[in-house]
């Protein structure tokens, strides 16, 4: 069990690390909604351009917004 804490201590920031960074590096990712390898014209999600924002990328937006505004 301590093996198993101790590993899952470990790796966990490394992967939300490695996951940061790839949302910094591409922000945009394509659109679950559209069928695979085209875009639907009438998909909300993305505007019918195929792609649309990472999760980790609308938290940071949201995050650095509200921040933003907080300290005006």
């Amino acid at each position: 069990m301590t093996l198993l804490l101790t590993l899952l201590l470990t790796c966990l920031p490394i992967v939300t690390l490695c996951y940061i960074a790839w949302c910094a590096a591409n922000p945009w990712g394509t659109c679950l909604r559209c069928a695979p390898g085209g875009h639907n014209r009438t998909c909300r999600a993305c505007n019918g351009t195929g792609m649309r924002p990472r999760i980790g990328w609308q938290l940071w937006t949201y995050l650095s917004r509200s921040h933003r505004d907080g300290t005006r």
